[in-house]
């Protein structure tokens, strides 16, 4: 989509009062100004962040507060006639938090230089009240990642699982991949500067999860419980906190390859990471930050172009004699991709700042299908891209109390199939697999889906730091969708004949469906508020967070009256469906170096908009009406609840030494009202509802140690269990018969009993960075029989990347050379396996060959060797 059509979009939002959530993208300095031999408060002290305008005065309590600072390191400034100044640098401010930096004065007759000192990151967070892990800019690009999706995956209570580990019929069904804290796929919000982002069809963020974070100042990742702010989803939160320009000219280049010289490696990948800002001269205090990311890789699958690869009775050769493969060796998952983000900022004054952003993603991937290992090119192939313009204004009123105002508009398109032409799709012709080999000779991947969504937002919100306690925030937003949904088969045919009446001498009357098709279209729209109160009681050191978020769904489909008979019962209007979500936590210190937090919250989503509109034909002869011969896809049901989460959680946090800083936290989360589905006995069909539930437990452990006497590390172990009635609807969907499902639970298709990961960061001699990452967890439950689901594991899943970085600085310009390797043991994982056998390269059966059965997707990648040198001037 071209940017100017969506400047004129985002015009018109104003005029449509649509959006969704403006959510915290700032952090909070505040502390007391003491006489350091009387320990007396010193009112009037002025402190200010240095090189900005930001600052505030001691009251006669000779307490202060900086509220509105985006996150990022500072020097504090504070200055009292009759004392000496003092500096405090590399305050480190964070997402939502509040940063003490407290203040004892020397009185000084005369003027004499100011006193620096570095601040140290605080023994304990106080206002920890949920499991909130953050990292900034230079955390991010130490770590041994390829894109910001990784760094996700390696979060404590974040189960990460790659497409291949999902149930066939879902393989290549975009989303976000993310299970957190034992929740489905698709329960995480993905928000830029507080404003989310994600695929409101699918779940997941194409910029958010496939950037490689130069772009990033800070990436907050909340899992469990989440202040009233946060709405929309029942899991977690991932915030992006986007960098600015500033005063000085910046360039920095990145690239990398994996060309080596050695075919064991030589992936073909080619990535260039760009980025420049600084300020525009012709405008005073406007500046501009812009960056661009392209990667190219022909990725680890290959396919086999065979001459004459025609014959069904496999009598031409697809094998040589010693069983290695015959014909053109091609790339069978190539995949193509960039990203860019611009932004620019102005500050007319000191208390206004006005921002414009631009993000934009494309994806172009082939998606590797095993059977069609020599027909490569009827392989399915995915190309996904969003962009997004938003436009953003903050004021501060007064020193306490700021508003902000945003609208956007984000616009999606997903496609996935071989041909884009139908027509095209019918020639390729019907799939046919050798007997002998179990491979396709003739045809092509049949599905084809396309999507679109047109998301509009907007929203206001309000903060005020009321005294030195209560700091209350409030917010109004509003979400517009425009949302369509294609699918259908390469050989649609008209072959069902379904009675629908009887004529005047009582003879039954046929009507003809084209099965294996959906096409729909619907505008739904959100709505949602929220209060919430932060009280800080510095007396006794205990933090209270407090809030209250409605949320409104409304959509705009009709529902079966009476599901036993859909094609004559009336159609009632989706009523609108209304949620209050309280949310409290609690943070308490134990003693100097210890504190306590609980935190209990009610949690609502919607349904995936593209389950509520499945098997929906608005261009059949009844499109208001499903499509009953398919019953292997559920049919749509727009009157569906919020699916609901509770989540309780309580902790831990101890100061072991002054640099490594234990939090320990049990969590239990109920899950009710989930996308599930049910048999309609009469009409022999299948619909969505919310049948299915769960809950999930466990305890996690992270210790933490900040870049200090050149060490750093983050360790992780999660110890949990999921139980739920149903992994997959769609799976469901497939398998259910004429009985009533048996609903009860069972271990979830992504549970993980142990989970342990780490990164470790290590300055070596030489101006060297070490850099270590490593995971090492349960494998995956599976299936043996069907009536008794995921009593068996696969082997366990060990992981570990390596970095190297040498920095230097050549002609004025700070280079970095590095080398990164990812999967160092070259460990083959198992991420699939045959029931019977509990192998990923046998299906039990004796006549089926084992090129077949070893399909590559069921392992992991091997070791993969990167060599790059990044530039900044």
């Amino acid at each position: 989509m071209q940017p100017f059509k969506l400047l004129l979009a985002l015009c018109a939002v104003g005029c449509l009062a649509t959006s969704p959530i403006l959510a915290g993208d700032t952090g909070k300095i505040a502390g007391k100004v003491t006489d350091a031999k009387t320990g007396e408060p010193l009112p009037g002290a002025i402190i200010m962040i240095e090189g900005t305008k930001a600052g505030a005065s001691a009251d006669i309590d000779g307490t202060y507060f900086i509220i509105n600072l985006p996150p990022g390191r500072y020097s504090v400034r504070i200055s009292l006639m009759g004392y000496a100044a003092v500096v405090k640098k590399n305050v480190d401010v964070r997402v939502d938090q509040t940063t003490r930096v407290d203040f004892e004065l020397t009185e000084s007759a005369i003027q004499v230089q100011e006193v620096v000192i570095v601040a140290k990151a605080p023994a304990i967070q106080k206002d920890r009240i949920s499991s909130q892990q953050s990292f900034d800019a230079d955390q991010i690009q130490s770590a041994t990642i390829e894109k910001l999706d990784a760094l996700l995956g390696l979060q404590v209570g974040v189960n990460a699982m790659e497409i291949t580990e999902r149930p066939g019929v879902i393989s290549h069904n975009p989303g976000d991949g993310l299970h957190i804290r034992g929740g489905r796929e698709n329960e995480t919000a993905f928000l830029i500067d507080g404003i989310r982002v994600e695929n409101p069809l699918w779940g997941g963020s194409g910029y958010v999860q496939n950037t490689s974070g130069s772009t990033i100042g800070e990436m907050s990742t909340i899992i469990g419980t989440f202040n009233a702010e946060y709405g929309g989803k029942t899991a977690g939160v991932v915030n992006l906190i986007t960098k600015e320009g500033g005063d000085e000219f910046s360039v920095r280049f990145d690239g990398y390859t994996d060309k080596l010289g050695i075919s064991q490696y030589d992936r073909n990948t080619l990535s260039f990471d760009l980025t420049v800002g600084g300020p525009i001269p012709i405008v005073s205090n406007l500046s501009f930050f812009s960056n661009l990311q392209i990667k190219t890789t022909d990725g680890r699958f290959r396919g086999y172009i065979v001459p004459n690869w025609t014959d069904m009775k496999g009598n031409v050769p697809i094998f040589d004699a010693q069983g290695s493969p015959l014909g053109e060796r091609v790339s069978a998952n190539w995949r193509d991709d960039w990203n860019g983000m611009a932004k620019l900022t102005w500050r007319p004054i000191s208390q206004i700042k006005l921002s414009a952003s631009y993000t934009a993603s494309h994806v172009k991937e082939l998606k590797y299908e095993h059977e069609y290992t020599y027909l490569p090119y009827s392989m399915p192939w995915m190309d996904m891209q969003s962009d997004g313009v938003t436009i953003r204004l903050t004021h501060q009123i007064f020193h306490q109390m700021f508003y902000e105002v945003y609208a956007s508009v984000q616009r999606i398109e997903d496609w996935i199939g071989v041909h884009k032409i139908r027509e095209q799709r019918i020639v390729s012709g019907s799939r046919e697999p050798d007997p002998v080999y179990g491979f396709y000779y003739t045809g092509a991947y049949q599905d084809y889906w396309a999507d679109t969504s047109l998301t509009y937002q907007a929203g206001i919100s309000i903060t005020n730091q009321l005294d030195n306690i209560h700091l209350v925030k409030m917010g109004y937003d509003i979400r517009s969708l425009d949302l369509n949904q294609t699918w259908d088969n390469a050989w649609t045919t008209s072959v069902l004949e379904v009675v629908t009446g009887v004529d005047a001498n009582g003879n039954p009357v046929k009507e003809i469906f084209e099965n294996h098709k959906t096409f729909a279209r619907i505008k739904p729209r959100e709505m949602s508020a929220y209060v919430q109160d932060k009280m800080e009681f510095e007396s006794i050191g205990m933090v209270v967070n407090l809030g209250f978020r409605w949320e409104q769904w409304m959509l705009p489909l009709g529902y079966l009256v009476n599901p036993e008979d859909p094609l004559k019962t009336p159609l009632q209007p989706a009523t609108p469906k209304n949620r209050l979500s309280p949310r409290l936590g609690i943070s308490y210190p134990v003693f100097d170096r210890a504190a306590f937090h609980f935190a209990y919250g009610h949690f609502y989503q919607m349904p995936s908009y593209k389950d509520l509109m499945a098997n929906i034909n608005q261009r059949g002869q009844h499109p208001d009406r499903p499509n009953l011969q398919d019953i292997g896809i559920a049919m749509f049901n727009p009157d569906m609840k919020p699916e609901q989460s509770v989540t309780y959680e309580a902790g831990v946090q101890v100061s072991v030494t002054q640099d490594i800083t234990a939090n320990v936290t049990a969590f239990y989360r109920e899950m009710h009202d989930l996308l599930g589905v049910r048999w309609i006995r009469n009409a022999a069909y299948v619909m969505y509802d919310n049948v299915d539930f769960g809950n999930s437990k466990g305890v996690e452990v992270n210790l933490v140690r900040q870049l200090t006497g050149g060490l750093a590390f983050r360790l992780n172990y999660a110890l949990s269990q999921t139980l739920i009635s149903s992994s997959s609807p769609i799976t469901a969907a497939q398998s259910v018969g004429t009985t009533p499902l048996a609903y009860r639970t069972y271990p979830a298709n992504w549970d993980r009993a142990h989970d342990f990961s780490g990164l470790v960061t290590m300055s070596v001699p030489w101006d060297m960075l070490v850099g270590l990452t490593g995971q090492l967890k349960s494998g995956r439950p599976y299936t043996v029989l069907a009536e008794q689901p995921n009593t068996e594991r696969m082997s366990t899943v060990t992981s570990f990347d390596l970095s190297l970085r040498k920095s230097f600085a050549l002609f004025g310009f700070k280079q970095a050379f590095y080398m990164q390797v990812f999967n160092l043991l070259d460990q083959a994982n198992v991420l699939s396996v045959y029931p019977i056998t509990g192998r990923w390269d046998d299906d039990g059966d004796p006549s089926t060959p084992r090129a077949h059965d070893a399909n590559p997707k069921r392992i992991s990648d091997g070791r993969r060797i990167r060599v790059g040198l990044r530039i900044t001037w």
